[in-house]
Order: structure tokens, then C-alpha cells, then sequence
């Protein structure tokens, strides 16, 4: 197979390879386990967190395929939502909005007040035990001493097209994430593996300071439905909410990102989804070669 073209996109640090199959169809045999986890290797390959796979898509403007360092493939992931709704707002100036399609459902992109700026609808968060899922029939919100390591306990759990489980703690920064992150992610608490955020609310509820192991990646920069995630529990909780206007900038490794969640019943009029904004970017271009490839 000839050299095939890819693009290196980033949010916050959380690094994609993007490969456009939309006219050839065959470019999503990148997805396979063996090859794609060659492709993320940051050794002996390109390098990502994730790898991105463009189809063409009967109900959007683009389907969306996201891969795993792991090689497994995965619902949702907020980072690249903006990443690849940038790249389609780059390639028809014209739009206001997109649509992309993923295995999770349906998202929609919208333009920020700068060109690398850009708002999502990651939609409803999942709450109910079964939607997360979880193994026992439990109120998400108090996970109690279902899930526990050094330091932490009673997480709260959502879906965001992904599993997430939010501990929230004094101090997210003296928490050994980079030792518990593995345990936790295959914990058997959650069937399909999760997502692992430690974070801590600021006093004066400013900011939430966000730390990150990522299924099937481990520790990243940044998380996009982690953010997410964190933002609906902390709401939850009453830790966020209608005096700070169901809103809060997420602080990950990589950057911020603001996210706001006003629930069902709030009589906000974005109430019952979870809209996302922050920044994207391309660092570079090039093609792929035969050798790599396989």
C-alpha cells in the first residue's frame, strides 16, 4: 500500500493521529489491534494517546473512529471531538456548526470566540449504575467502599459515551495516580474498564484542579470527558452550581478547559447536556510509510 497521509492534532496535550478514510475506506484497516497500537507507539512509531479514524457518515458530516495507545476502541473522547470538529470548520469556513458522528452518538461542534476555539455538546451524561456500568445496582453519586485505593473512596460514577469514576479529595496532587491508575481502571467494580480523575474543588469554587489516568492509555495531559465528567459530579454534589452558573474551568497537566452542566429541571436554557469549550491545534503533517503501515 502506497504511503498514507495523517495529521497530528492536539487539545491540552492529549495528542491524536488523524487519518481521513471519508473518500477511502480502506484507511480504516487502521484501526485493527496490531496495526494501530504500532502506529501510537511513541518508540517505534508516530506517537498519540489516541488515533483518530475519519468515515464517511450518513447522518453527519463525518463519522468519527477513536482508537486506544491499547488498541482498543473506545466511544467518546471530548479532545478530539474539538479537534476534529476544528479541522471541519478549517475545511469549510462557511459553517457555523457540525456534526460528528461517534460510536457513542451523535455531537455537535460550534465555533468559539478564536478560530482555535470550540464548544461541543457532549450531550445527557448516563447515570443510572447499568448506563455507567457498574457491577452492583448503586447510587452513582456515592460509590461508598466500592472502589477504594491509598487515599481514596466513595467516587462518583457517569458515562460520558465512556466510563468515569471522580474521586474528589483535599488534595488531588499528593494522590499516587501514576501507581493506582492501573488497579483502579481494571478494578471489577467497572465491567468495561474506566476512567480514573482525582480532583479538587477549589475554596472559593473558581476552578476544579483535575488529575487523569485514562483507560487504555494511562496518565495524559488532559481528558475531555473526564473534564466532563468531573464537572456533572461536582454538580451532583452541590460543589458547583447555579451561583457559579453550572459552570467551571477544569485544570488538567495540559491546560483548561470550561465546562458546564446544568441539570435537568435547573430552568437553565442549556439544562440536561454537557457543553464543552477549549482550544485545539495541528503540529504537524506527513505520511505514513509501507513499512509502518504493515
Amino acid at each position: 500500500m502506497p504511503s498514507v497521509p495523517f495529521r497530528k492534532m492536539y487539545g491540552l496535550g492529549n495528542d491524536f493521529i488523524v487519518l481521513d478514510g471519508r473518500k477511502d475506506p480502506s484507511i480504516s484497516k487502521a484501526a485493527e489491534s496490531s496495526r494501530a497500537t504500532r502506529l501510537t507507539d511513541r518508540k517505534t512509531g508516530i506517537g498519540c494517546d489516541q488515533l483518530i479514524i475519519l468515515e464517511k457518515s450518513e447522518t453527519a458530516l463525518t463519522g468519527m473512529r477513536i482508537i486506544n495507545a491499547d488498541g482498543s476502541e473506545v466511544g467518546a473522547c471530548g479532545n478530539a471531538t474539538r479537534c476534529i470538529g476544528g479541522l471541519l470548520f478549517e475545511e469549510d469556513p462557511s459553517l457555523k456548526e457540525v456534526t460528528i458522528q461517534t460510536k457513542a452518538g451523535l455531537l455537535k461542534c460550534y465555533k468559539g470566540a478564536t478560530a482555535d476555539m470550540i464548544t461541543v455538546n457532549m450531550s445527557e451524561p448516563k447515570l443510572l449504575w447499568s448506563q455507567v456500568p457498574v457491577k452492583d445496582d448503586v447510587d452513582t453519586l456515592h460509590c461508598g467502599d466500592k472502589v477504594t485505593a491509598e487515599g481514596l473512596t466513595d467516587c462518583a460514577a457517569c458515562s460520558m459515551g465512556n466510563p468515569h469514576a471522580t474521586f474528589f479529595v483535599d488534595d488531588c496532587e499528593k494522590i499516587k495516580l501514576e501507581e493506582l491508575g492501573h488497579g483502579l481502571e481494571h478494578h471489577a467494580f467497572f465491567p468495561e474498564k474506566c476512567n480514573v480523575s482525582v480532583v479538587t474543588v477549589a475554596k472559593d469554587k473558581s476552578y476544579i484542579r483535575m488529575r487523569v489516568w485514562e483507560r487504555g492509555t494511562g496518565i495524559t495531559l488532559a481528558c475531555g470527558t473526564g473534564a466532563c465528567a468531573t464537572l456533572v459530579n461536582a454538580v451532583r454534589r452541590g460543589l458547583i452550581g447555579k451561583e457559579q452558573g453550572y459552570k467551571a474551568e477544569v485544570r488538567m497537566d495540559g491546560g483548561s478547559l470550561t465546562i458546564k452542566y446544568a441539570p435537568k429541571g435547573s430552568g437553565d436554557a442549556d439544562e440536561g447536556n454537557v457543553f464543552m469549550s477549549g482550544s485545539y491545534a495541528t503540529a504537524f503533517t506527513g505520511e505514513i510509510p509501507e513499512a509502518l503501515w504493515g
